[in-house]
């Protein structure tokens, strides 16, 4: 049986588009060939980065640079989602190491803050070797008293539309506000309601938000009002391991000196949290740790393999 990469969408069609060639996966097609004529497996793969605008010192952050697009070139991920890529010229070079991928159209996108040259979608970058249409950074709201590293950050959410022959996937690559804590945990309900309010604006179609949450469903409390796992719970959404951390935390102090930056013990926890909600969206490989021999960040990469259709 012969398959034949996703149609690329038509220029012009909107503003956003994102052009390009379009490349269709390998592991789509292997899928494709063996479970039916609709249905495709998309390998996602998601990691914090920790491209800060100021490297922490001793944390050696070109050989962590150099580690990472070493890994990116072997990876199979048909989808992959950065967090804190915070510095455009970087970004490029995620690029040039996935070749066979598109990125969103933010790519390129600049600002300044203060006397720092950022990108300009939240350090949010998101690459697909399927077809990518749409392409809509949303950044969080501001509020009085939150830290002045958050509003640097300008942290939110990156949606992109996926095409694949099974049919479109929304794509949401998100980052939320950081710290243990109820009154940090409060933030994130605050911005986990704000994502949920921006999916609104979509079209309904199967969806799959990922990226670095910030939140471990073993610690994440509030003082009072339901957490941004409760909120996530309530529209639908399902975690693709129930939220658990388990054997893949991806912020181990244990097993990653880069995670040791802070002087304060803390738990082995699961960080990256992936949820997908819509008919035809089923977990078709459990989740794993990935990039981690060596590490090249505080958090590992975490990667699944969804079926579409």
């Amino acid at each position: 049986m012969s398959v034949h990469a996703p149609n690329c969408p038509p220029k012009g069609h909107e503003s956003r588009e994102i052009t390009g060639s379009c490349t269709g996966s390998p592991l789509a097609r292997h899928v494709l060939g063996r479970e039916s004529n609709n249905s495709v497996l998309i390998r996602l793969l998601s990691i914090n980065i920790w491209d800060l605008p100021i490297p922490l010192p001793g944390f050696d952050r070109r050989r962590r640079r150099q580690h990472l697009l070493e890994h990116l070139t072997a990876s199979d991920a048909d989808l992959v989602l950065f967090q804190e890529a915070f510095l455009p010229d970087f970004k490029g070079q995620l690029a040039s190491s996935l070749p066979k991928h598109q990125p969103d159209d933010y790519l390129t996108h600049k600002r300044r803050q203060f006397f720092l040259s950022m990108d300009g979608s939240g350090g949010l970058a998101t690459f697909s070797r399927l077809g990518l249409r749409l392409s809509k950074y949303v950044p969080f709201r501001f509020w009085r008293g939150m830290r002045p590293d958050e509003r640097v950050g300008r942290k939110g959410c990156l949606w992109t539309e996926l095409h694949t022959p099974a049919g479109a996937v929304l794509i949401g690559n998100v980052h939320l506000y950081a710290g243990a804590g109820p009154a940090n945990a409060r933030a994130r309900s605050m911005q986990t309601r704000h994502l949920l309010h921006q999916l609104d604006e979509f079209p309904r179609m199967p969806t799959i938000i990922a990226g670095d949450f910030n939140m471990a469903i073993e610690y994440e409390r509030t003082l009072s009002g339901p957490t941004g796992f409760d909120l996530m719970r309530e529209a639908g959404f399902t975690e693709i391991a129930a939220g658990v951390t388990g054997s893949i935390a991806t912020m181990s102090r244990v097993n990653n000196r880069f995670a040791r930056y802070n002087p304060f013990p803390k738990p082995e926890r699961r960080l990256t949290q992936v949820f997908y909600r819509g008919e035809g969206l089923r977990i078709a490989e459990p989740p794993s740790l990935c990039f981690r021999e060596p590490a090249v960040s505080d958090h590992f990469g975490l990667q699944t393999t969804i079926s579409v259709g």
